[in-house]
């Protein structure tokens, strides 16, 4: 992995929890061929690693997916705390993260509809028929996100592997109020001991977006998929700042290592 992105992962965790002793940061480290209960395709990109960490307490959520080759433009993604996300509507938020501009990525939320589908952004309720009012959480101007998005970053390597990589407060998100609640409370993004994940990745994207408030107005292009469930995840204890350091380099060198095989 770019050792960039791997420093900013750490960084990221030390900043997101130093403040808050005894809260737990879970860990989700995925590399092609590991098992699992998951299905993939490479349509939108040749998946290698994922890694991805939350703060309970917090709320801080990392994300680092790297593809074998550079053809991802972007992705929609949610996640849970085990079962797979699809059709979990009004429950779950479905985050677009558009790199069709490598200088310039963005990133917006939505309530996920529950389809199979990316229509999240212009039908906000997949359990009645018709295009019903999207239930946006924040839009690619940040309003009323608060400075959501710590950071987001693209890297091209040499060896001819895209990185594409966040990190969100999501307190934003999982502080909504649905506008078409589901039969099960809100839980927004996130995950515990379990890790729920459905990713679907795009090439040749084309992206549009309304001027005046910053939602989405196309989302266009050729996806692949990773849609999985209960998957385990790792507890990573945050006992100090001080402590929170030290464990941040021990999760950038051991997935360097990982990487490195």
């Amino acid at each position: 992995m770019n050792k960039i992105i791997t420093n900013a992962i750490a960084a990221s965790i030390v900043v997101a929890a130093a403040g808050s002793a005894g809260a737990t940061i879970y860990e989700w480290d995925w590399e092609v061929g590991d098992p699992g209960a998951y299905g993939t395709s490479n349509k939108g990109g040749t998946f290698e690693s994922i890694l991805s960490t939350f703060n309970t307490e917090t709320n801080a959520l990392t994300w680092d997916v790297t593809f074998s080759d550079q053809i991802t433009d972007g992705f929609t993604l949610a996640l849970n705390n085990g079962p797979n996300p699809k059709g979990h509507a009004g429950e779950l938020a479905l985050l677009y993260v558009d790199v069709t501009s490598i200088p310039n990525p963005r990133m917006l939320a939505y309530a996920y509809n529950g389809r199979n589908s990316n229509n999240s952004y212009f039908d906000g309720n997949g359990e009645v028929s018709g295009n019903q009012t999207p239930d946006d959480i924040v839009d690619v101007e940040d309003r009323g996100g608060s400075g959501w998005i710590d950071h987001l970053t693209v890297v091209d390597s040499i060896d001819g592997k895209r990185t594409i990589s966040f990190a969100i407060d999501a307190t934003v998100i999982n502080n909504k109020t649905p506008d078409y609640p589901g039969d099960t409370p809100w839980f927004g993004t996130g995950f515990d001991d379990k890790f729920g994940i459905w990713l679907h990745p795009y090439k040749n994207l084309e992206t549009e977006y309304d001027p005046g408030n910053g939602l989405l107005t196309k989302w266009k292009g050729k996806s692949g998929y990773f849609d999985g469930s209960g998957f385990k995840t790792t507890e990573v204890p945050s006992p100090g700042p001080v402590a929170l350091i030290a464990g941040a380099g021990v999760l950038a060198g051991s997935r360097r290592r990982r990487n490195d095989k």
